[in-house]
């Protein structure tokens, strides 16, 4: 009888952990932008420019950015800590704070490449599905988010991010639309390392990782102060 209702136990478990769409969110985020620490190098490319940039993150809510290329734009550097992103403009000797939605170049806004995680910001309905994708309803449960909607879909099993749907404030009308590409085996996970984003005027930007390596780093490296001076 014990043995029983131990069983039946564990396929409970195992059914609400098949339908809880907001862990189907969780493994998505690990499997795009994994929780620990680690450096990315990014290339974003856009109509306007190309840009690189070394990315250092810690966790969900700690992320420097240090501007390489082009040359112009060296120590133009940014900062997030939680939800508060500042940026240094070198010409102005100071440090400016701006929003996560506000536009970085191009389609990309400052939170595509510095707080890009979903589990835990918004909340999460699953809307549809079937045989290879499960369609999902994001709704932000936070302020001054990069986005306040998200409509998300999965692939099934794996859970891994294939293409997204920004929403504006009514959680209806689409400002952009991403797709998810360029599947690789990097930093020991077979991950997307392109993100494709396309406005409503079919102009397309696109963030590519270059390399991405595990590395630890203090609390005290994400600073205001480190911003301003790193080159």
């Amino acid at each position: 009888m014990k043995t029983l209702l131990a069983i039946s136990s564990l396929l409970f478990s195992l059914h609400a952990l098949a339908e809880n769409p907001a862990e189907w969110v969780k493994k998505a985020d690990n499997i795009r932008n994994p929780a620990e620490s680690y450096e990315m190098k990014i290339k974003v490319e856009t109509s306007e420019n190309t840009s690189v940039f070394q990315v250092y993150l810690k966790g969900q809510d700690k992320t420097l950015i240090v501007t390489k290329e082009p040359a112009r734009d060296k120590g133009r550097n940014m900062l997030m800590l939680d939800r508060d992103f500042n940026a240094y403009v070198p010409n102005l000797k100071r440090s400016m704070r701006l929003s996560l939605a506000q536009k970085l170049s191009g389609q990309v806004a400052n939170g595509d490449i510095s707080r890009t995680r979903w589990y835990g910001d918004y909340d999460v309905t699953k809307e549809s599905e079937n045989t290879n994708e499960v369609q999902l309803l994001l709704k932000g449960n936070k302020d001054n988010l990069t986005y306040a909607w998200v409509r998300l879909w999965l692939k099934k099993g794996s859970f891994a991010p294939l293409r997204a749907e920004y929403l504006g404030l009514n959680g209806k009308t689409v400002l952009k639309r991403a797709a998810f590409e360029d599947y690789k085996n990097i930093s020991g996970a077979f991950r997307p390392t392109t993100l494709k984003i396309e406005d409503t005027n079919k102009q397309i930007s696109y963030i590519r990782i270059l390399s991405m390596d595990k590395r630890d780093f203090s609390d005290s490296f994400f600073t205001v102060r480190n911003m301003e001076s790193m080159k």
